[in-house]
């Protein structure tokens, strides 16, 4: 038995949110079609999870780059966003590592096809890999292939839960982000993003 995955998510965080509510870092929305590898609207929310803290912020971040963020820039909704480290466990079910050569060809999937940064192209590969029973999939990010996404299909989680050894996914306690976390700094490193540092 393998251990859990250590993976990482940034959220706009209310510390008065229950857990499974909106700004609480449980919550993870229905598909809105708009995701990479997002499901079928009604078949399973999908969780977006960064193998690091930095990868995590980068995904908020990144439309900034070439540019210069402050603490402002680390908001969304009017909350400041916080990072949380999650732990995934399989358990009884598989996660397709996309990156592994004979997981594509048991799937008939070809590499260039998941690269692909079409919708229309990527989500019925995400159909594809719920189809064989997998809990999720793994997959280069967008910015490069040192960091990796691990999608979670979250109601294949939670249809588990009363079947032991089954898939589990939980949340530790969200850290709020600031300008110098370094979080931010090694994402903003990585990106071309310039920090200032505002002293009270």
């Amino acid at each position: 038995m393998t251990d859990p995955l250590r993976l990482w998510r940034v959220f706009p965080w209310d510390p008065r949110a229950a857990d499974g509510v909106p700004f609480s870092p449980s919550f993870v929305p229905q598909a809105s079609g708009h995701g990479r590898f997002d499901l079928p609207h009604g078949l399973s929310p999908v969780a977006y999870l960064a193998e690091s803290p930095a990868h995590a912020v980068s995904e908020l971040i990144h439309p900034w780059r070439g540019r210069a963020i402050d603490d402002r820039h680390l908001t969304r909704a009017g909350l400041r966003l916080a990072v949380v480290e999650a732990r995934f466990d399989s358990g009884d079910a598989h996660l397709a590592d996309l990156c592994d050569p004979e997981t594509l060809a048991r799937l008939d999937l070809a590499p260039d096809r998941v690269a692909s940064r079409r919708r229309p192209v990527t989500q019925p590969i995400a159909r594809r890999v719920w189809d064989s029973g997998a809990a999720g999939l793994r997959w280069w990010s967008r910015f490069w292939g040192d960091w990796h996404t691990t999608v979670v299909f979250t109601r294949r989680v939670e249809a588990g839960a009363e079947r032991p050894p089954a898939p589990a996914l939980t949340f530790g306690d969200p850290t709020p982000l600031a300008i110098d976390h370094p979080a931010v700094e090694q994402a903003a490193d990585a990106l071309g993003i310039a920090r200032r540092v505002v002293r009270g």
